[in-house]
């Protein structure tokens, strides 16, 4: 039997003013650069024991606030007793209930026995400094201030061996792990645990090779006699000094050592030579060692003991590959231990659990964390998110918002009038423009609403459209399209393609297929072979046939003559098999390029664009700012 956490409260810490989680197994954090992740990875290390420096920064203050030191941050974390088929139980085991004693458990005889622990940073005025206290949690409650809290404790001895937590920032690197005693390679290959006795024969073995190396290569050798007049210079004739081509200590070792990787049937290289991210895969491996060796040696010391381990990385994907960052995400899955890992990668997110994801996100300057609520959801709807958006779609997860539209051509034109609209990338502001076949809208908005990240829809004007629109908007709303500003639907019935002729662009589109075909003449050669030319068959509304009782089709003649005879040309023309792809963006580039200012984005698009500028504060052009102002 073991441990688990399962809830931590964080009041006051860094950018983080109040945050109440649950947590399993393994946790995904995922949101955008300086959202509050790697706070929240700090906040869970510190209250198990692993990190233990703090400072008036680790307290959280608003905008106008002044920091007073009677301002102090708060971590409360939850410990429940797990089975080894990962289920909570009642009791903690006689192991864990010795390591903790009566000092941290609290017996509930409802909700069974925890261990609450609440770390609190506040300021000391004997140390004139900010320090660290411990206190048993005795009743959880709600919220941290309603917590009944017991006097402080420290962590007994056999709560600092048996609890153990370990962080790893974005910046690993095995060679300076090597070479850093204090690192996770550090500590393992320090702890040689040798008999004294074989300790002394290989230290004298050590001082005898390191004799030779310098004996026999003349270089070091006229380098270690000049080097060591030292002693006379400096007025101390005692004094030694001696080149070292070899640690002389076993203690030392790791500063002389290295890692090799051998590919295939290449030279062996230092890992020196290869990149940041093989550096970085083999530093978190030689932590997964050292948490193997740890666990192993606390087994020796006592069989019946038990370990709980804690891992929390960040972004464990930096440097790698989308392949090789599915292979380590399986290799973090199987290292022992509860895991906290924050990431910015579609490809670890779409290997995770849906009920593992916390979106982690900024407002105001501070961070909310918000966890997708599998209970809401039945298994089909869940396999269906899980396979329609997460494995296909995952970096929608990363977006500060999200515009569902109909297809390709609005996927491809979208962004080109957002680029000319705001002056900038959408998705360089964290804005992703999805085309999800007019199909899909009640699987992705049941994601995005979960994790709180602001989305619109640009819907065609069809009926068809409107319903499948309204359906899934009242899912997750309850409201109607007709109230919410953010749901912006095509007029007249109309689709993208018949709301830019409706708008005045039927000459702009014609040029802009003349131009992607390369030929001045295709649009019209296109009339003349299409026109009175079949588009498709109906029923013709004739008795059905006397022979083989079926009804009676009739073809469809297409009709480019009269008045509205050009529209409906282009109209086909642009929207026929393959054509919607293949002119889309030429079309939107042709709108953007006109000269008066008014008529570079369609009106349908800057409703929607109006929008998106109040959510989410995006400033547009200036010249867009003085053209509603005239108008």
């Amino acid at each position: 039997m073991g441990i688990i956490l399962t809830n931590i409260r964080v009041k006051n810490f860094r950018s983080i003013e109040n945050i109440d989680l649950n947590l399993g197994k393994t946790n995904i954090l995922i949101g955008q650069n300086n959202s509050g992740k790697s706070n929240l990875l700090k906040a869970v290390d510190l209250a198990l024991g692993g990190y233990r420096e703090v400072s008036e920064s680790d307290v959280f203050i608003s905008a106008d606030e002044r920091l007073a030191h009677d301002k102090i941050a708060i971590i409360d974390i939850l410990l429940k007793p797990l089975n080894s088929e990962g289920i909570i139980q009642k009791s903690f085991s006689d192991f864990w209930t010795s390591v903790f004693t009566d000092a941290w458990i609290t017996t509930d005889e409802t909700n069974g026995d925890f261990v609450g622990i609440r770390t609190t940073i506040q300021f000391d005025l004997r140390k004139n400094d900010y320090t660290i206290i411990k206190r048993p949690i005795l009743e959880w409650n709600d919220c941290t201030d309603k917590a009944v809290v017991g006097n402080k404790k420290n962590f007994g001895n056999d709560m600092v061996d048996s609890i153990t937590s370990f962080y790893m920032d974005a910046h690993r690197d095995a060679v300076e792990d090597i070479r850093n005693k204090k690192s996770y390679f550090g500590r393992a290959t320090s702890q040689s645990d040798l008999s004294d006795e074989l300790v002394t024969e290989l230290e004298g073995q050590l001082n005898g090779i390191n004799t030779e190396i310098v004996k026999n290569i003349p270089a070091l050798q006229q380098t270690n006699q000049r080097m060591s007049s030292i002693g006379k210079t400096m007025g101390a004739s005692a004094s030694v000094v001696e080149i070292e081509p070899l640690a002389r200590k076993i203690s030392d070792l790791h500063k002389g050592m290295d890692i090799v990787y051998k590919d295939g049937t290449s030279a062996k290289f230092s890992i020196s030579q290869h990149g940041m991210g093989t550096r970085s895969w083999i530093s978190f491996l030689t932590l997964g060692a050292y948490v193997d060796w740890h666990i192993e040696k606390i087994k020796i010391d006592d069989e019946e003991a038990e370990n709980y381990v804690m891992l929390t990385m960040e972004e464990p994907e930096a440097h790698l590959h989308p392949q090789a960052q599915r292979q380590l995400y399986s290799q973090i899955i199987g290292f022992n231990g509860q895991k906290i890992i924050s990431t910015h990668s579609p490809s670890v997110v779409a290997q995770a659990e849906i009920g593992d994801i916390i979106h982690i996100e900024k407002a105001n300057g501070k961070t909310q964390a918000t966890h997708f609520n599998i209970t809401k959801y039945t298994p089909e709807e869940l396999n269906r998110i899980q396979r329609e958006v997460i494995n296909t779609r995952g970096e929608l997860l990363f977006s500060n918002a999200i515009i569902l539209c109909e297809g390709i051509t609005e996927e491809q034109a979208l962004p080109l009038y957002f680029k000319e609209y705001f002056g900038v990338e959408a998705i360089c502001g964290g804005i992703n423009i999805i085309g999800i076949g007019g199909q899909n809208y009640i699987t992705f908005l049941n994601l995005i609403k979960d994790l709180k990240i602001p989305w619109f829809i640009f819907s065609d004007g069809e009926s068809s459209a409107i319903k499948t629109v309204k359906k899934a908007v009242k899912a997750i709303t309850d409201e109607l399209i007709e109230t919410l500003p953010n749901v912006v639907i095509l007029d007249h019935g109309e689709d993208y393609e018949r709301h830019l002729l409706a708008s005045g662009y039927e000459e702009i589109i014609i040029s802009a297929i003349n131009e992607c075909e390369e030929n001045e003449e295709f649009f019209d050669n296109y009339v003349k072979t299409n026109n009175h030319q079949s588009c498709g068959r109906k029923p013709s509304g004739k008795p059905r046939c006397e022979t083989c009782k079926q009804d009676i089709y009739e073809d469809v003649l297409r009709d480019y003559d009269g008045d509205g005879g050009k529209k409906r040309a282009v109209y086909d023309c642009c929207t026929g098999k393959r054509a919607k792809a293949k002119y889309a963006s030429f079309v939107a580039q042709k709108i953007i390029a006109q000269a008066e200012i008014s008529r570079k984005i369609p009106p349908k698009v800057k409703v929607l664009f109006e929008e998106v500028s109040k959510v989410l504060d995006i400033v547009k052009k200036e010249e867009y700012r003085n053209d509603e102002v005239i108008s």
